[in-house]
């Protein structure tokens, strides 16, 4: 039997999974490239912002354990230009991927207001359902989004 026929077929496969992983557009004649790091790529903005002052609120279970439920925190706005509001999210992880709020669900967030040029935000809260233990927290990511920048 010969393969020929089944050699290229995988050929062409692998040639179109490629020029598409690149960004090229297999419905045109011409093949540009997103080249990585290239001039012609889509520039994703960091949100100019900083979260300073955490402070936990704990609180001793009916169980026993000492439990956080409660994170307060300020937010800096970096750009000494213009006021932004941003949306702060988090997330705690536990032991063995267990994740609060649970994977898969939304994480716990809150929206500052307007912050002035150079300004702090005080007194942003997050709450997390149900309460951690705070010796099974093995980490916390937070994340800082320009809400301001979805309507330019």
């Amino acid at each position: 039997m010969n393969s020929l026929p089944i050699i290229a077929l995988v050929g062409i496969a692998i040639l179109m999974v490629s020029t598409v992983g690149f960004g090229a557009s297999i419905n045109s004649s011409d093949i540009n490239f997103n080249l990585i790091g290239a001039s012609d790529n889509n520039a994703v903005t960091v949100a100019p912002a900083n979260i300073t002052a955490l402070v936990w609120t704990e609180e001793v279970s009916n169980g026993g354990t000492i439990e956080t439920d409660l994170i307060t925190f300020a937010v800096g706005n970096e750009d000494g230009t213009e006021a932004h509001d941003f949306q702060i999210c988090a997330v705690i992880e536990g032991p063995a991927d267990t994740f609060t709020p649970a994977a898969g669900s939304a994480p716990s967030c809150t929206t500052t207001g307007i912050i002035a040029a150079h300004g702090n935000g005080t007194s942003n809260t997050i709450s997390f359902s149900p309460a951690v233990n705070v010796t099974d927290i093995v980490d916390i990511s937070f994340t800082i989004e320009q809400l301001d920048q979805q309507n330019n």
